[in-house]
């Protein structure tokens, strides 16, 4: 830590465990190492997080340090991602990454030693970084990596690194970096590993049609019609489908007439963002079925059931 910063500043400082921790509270006595920084004769907190901490905590953690200590508080991290280090410099937090950067704005100090890549900003999941994650979920990946990862789900290296990306921004704690290489890891615990990415998934439904025509080309089943065949609930009067995009242009189905308003159609088609290789592919996916489900079609007790004992089944 000490030379790290001596180093890159080219000049002698002073680091000496904070004397005034009954100032603070048991929380961050607990969470935090805390230590006293001397930068010619200018005296900063020094925080050390002993676990992972976000931006969010970052951001709480330096206002209460600063109003209970009135010490300007510098977190000292070992690992970050560009992206959240831009948003620290962005939101004026001060920090020393470990061996890649000082940011001290006021004393003229924001230094890079870091030749990584910047990761892009996102806000939500892509369709493909949630099929990456149910497939892991299937195929129970321990310690799978980009180019792996690439050769299982028969896509380019670039996009699987663009899903990776996602993961990291997003903080979905199933990656994790042995030297440069960054993998995903945890699925062999199938029902551990969907607790830990549940929250940051998305109904894969993009558009529902509706005709009085059945589909003359064999598609999969989706929705209540997919539930149904891995359930004992019982379908609709009618069928429903599932097509991706790329699919439903080709079949020219979004130019089918639509059934009017008010009548029951013979069949639903749902464009669906991905599609994930299971079994005989004669029905979308169990864990893709459950994320369809609507909350009103949750609330209904026959269906809940059925979701769970679809789940049991099939995928834990």
């Amino acid at each position: 830590m000490k030379n790290y910063i001596e180093n890159t500043l080219h000049q002698s400082v002073k680091i000496e465990p904070f004397n005034e921790r009954d100032k603070l509270p048991l929380s961050l006595k607990n969470d935090f190492d805390l230590y006293c920084l001397n930068i010619n004769n200018l005296y900063f907190l020094l925080v050390e997080p002993k676990n992972d901490a976000g931006i969010s905590e970052l951001r709480k953690t330096q206002k209460r340090i600063q109003q209970l200590t009135g010490y300007y508080c510098v977190f000292y991290l070992h690992e970050i991602n560009q992206y959240a280090i831009s948003k620290m410099i962005e939101e004026g937090i001060l920090f020393i990454v470990e061996n890649k950067q000082i940011y001290i704005p006021f004393l003229g100090i924001a230094i890079s030693q870091s030749n990584e890549r910047v990761l892009k900003p996102c806000s939500k999941i892509s369709f493909l970084t949630q099929k990456l994650l149910i497939t892991a979920i299937y195929q129970q990946w321990e310690k799978v990596n980009i180019t792996k990862a690439a050769a299982l789900l028969n896509v380019t290296k670039t996009s699987v690194t663009r899903c990776f990306d996602e993961i990291e921004i997003l903080s979905i704690p199933v990656l994790k970096k042995y030297g440069r290489s960054r993998y995903i890891i945890g699925a062999s615990d199938k029902k551990d590993f969907w607790n830990k990415i549940k929250d940051y998934m998305r109904n894969p439904l993009i558009y529902s049609y509706s005709f009085n025509d059945d589909i003359k080309v064999n598609l999969p089943l989706s929705g209540l019609s997919a539930l149904s065949k891995y359930s004992m609930l019982e379908d609709n009067s009618y069928h429903t489908y599932a097509v991706t995009k790329d699919r439903l242009k080709e079949l020219k189905i979004n130019q089918m007439q639509p059934t009017p308003k008010g009548e029951t159609p013979v069949c639903i088609v749902h464009e669906v963002g991905y599609m994930v290789n299971y079994h005989d592919n004669n029905a979308v996916d169990p864990i893709t079925v459950s994320l369809m489900m609507t909350t009103e079609e949750k609330s209904d007790p026959r269906i809940e059931i059925a979701i769970e004992e679809m789940l049991e089944e099939y995928v834990w």
